[in-house]
């Protein structure tokens, strides 16, 4: 059963949670800070440890998204390409064998 995104989209997905986990704890710690701080109460600082806490996982997601699409991508390969990994192995033709 081909998957349903291709490694090139789990790639860009993946990119996409990252920087998204990167900016978001970049602007919410000072964000949070400053709203409580300024309204004097923790409904915001309620509000938004659910948000601190998506940031974090999307870091972990986005990680994996990536990992996924290069293993996607090398399972997925077309049965056609040449294969450039380390040539099989064959037993030595009569004659040729090592000296004991």
């Amino acid at each position: 059963m081909p998957p349903r995104l291709s490694a090139t989209a789990l790639l860009w997905w993946g990119v996409g949670l990252i920087v998204a986990g990167v900016v978001g704890n970049l602007v919410l710690p000072p964000l949070v800070s400053e709203l409580v701080y300024s309204s004097g109460s923790a409904v915001f600082q309620t509000i938004l440890q659910p948000v601190s806490s998506l940031v974090s996982v999307a870091h972990y997601l986005g990680a994996g998204l990536v990992a996924a699409a290069f293993t996607v991508r090398a399972l997925t390969r077309n049965p056609g390409e040449r294969y450039t990994g380390p040539a099989p192995y064959s037993p030595p033709k009569p004659g040729n064998e090592p000296p004991r």
